[in-house]
């Protein structure tokens, strides 16, 4: 299954965005970003929908715009997939919104994409192609982007992750990783040893969340995620593209050519 590229999730937060969510959420995106996800679950459903609608209307074609929260909220604003909470019913969102269907593309810039451990993707998966030019990697897999609903999930224990199904959830996000000035108290953090554990306990690859910063992105995927997630240091900024730019430069920086996630 391939997760967008950049592998950077930006989680939204309009109680901390500094202005208007629809307006912090596209400067973000003028940095880099490719990936957003409306987390706003105190409004009621009918209101995330047409907040939902309002980012989707004014984001490119090739963002793939997910929602926290309900399956429901994603399938009437007609979103490229869902992130649950722990135990949530992932089987049950993949059925209401399809496998790889009628929704539109999760990103139209996908690029390389990311092999789960422990083997090749699914049926669900999209197609293998050769491997990237350029990649470091000695005939590392490629999957190139198509038409499919993402299904994640939160993780914080290796326990929660290793009990999930691949053929229904896509991705988990493991956290927090640091101490985060979002969710203070929110913890234990973490760190290396404990995201690797998640890493390994994983069928599907791990986004690291909580605490992410320019300066610890390389140590998030040493400990062997395939990507991070960030919200407050966004939501916050007083320059979303260049907070945005920085970590996506950072990204970049730290993944190693030919990488396919989940595989330290």
């Amino acid at each position: 299954m391939a997760l967008p590229q950049p592998p950077l999730l930006l989680v939204t937060d309009r109680r901390q965005a500094r202005g208007d969510l629809v307006g912090v959420v596209r400067e973000a995106v003028a940095g880099g970003c490719r990936w957003v996800s409306l987390r706003e679950k105190d409004l009621p459903e009918d209101e995330q929908v047409a907040l939902a609608l309002r980012l989707k209307h004014a984001l490119p074609d090739d963002v793939c715009l997910t929602v926290h929260g309900s399956a429901e909220v994603a399938r009437q604003a007609g979103l490229g997939g869902v992130h649950l909470a722990t135990g949530g019913d992932a089987r049950g969102a993949r059925e209401m919104l399809g496998a790889a269907c009628s929704l539109p593309p999760c990103g139209g810039g996908l690029g390389r994409g990311v092999m789960p451990p422990g083997g090749p993707p699914s049926p669900r998966a999209t197609t293998r192609s050769p491997s990237p030019q350029g990649g470091g990697g000695q005939g590392a897999p490629s999957f190139t982007g198509a038409p499919h609903t993402l299904i994640g999930m939160s993780v914080h224990l290796p326990g929660e992750a290793s009990t999930l199904d691949p053929e229904t959830v896509d991705y988990v996000v493991a956290g927090p990783f640091a101490e985060t000035a979002s969710k203070p108290g929110y913890g234990p953090a973490l760190g290396v040893d404990g995201l690797a554990a998640i890493v390994r306990a994983s069928p599907v690859p791990v986004i690291a969340i909580g605490g992410i910063a320019p300066a610890n992105v390389a140590d998030c995927l040493a400990a062997g995620a395939a990507g991070i997630a960030v919200m407050g240091s966004v939501m916050r900024a007083d320059d979303p593209a260049g907070e945005m730019a920085r970590l996506v430069a950072a990204l970049a920086g730290a993944q190693p050519r030919g990488r396919e996630g989940g595989t330290p």
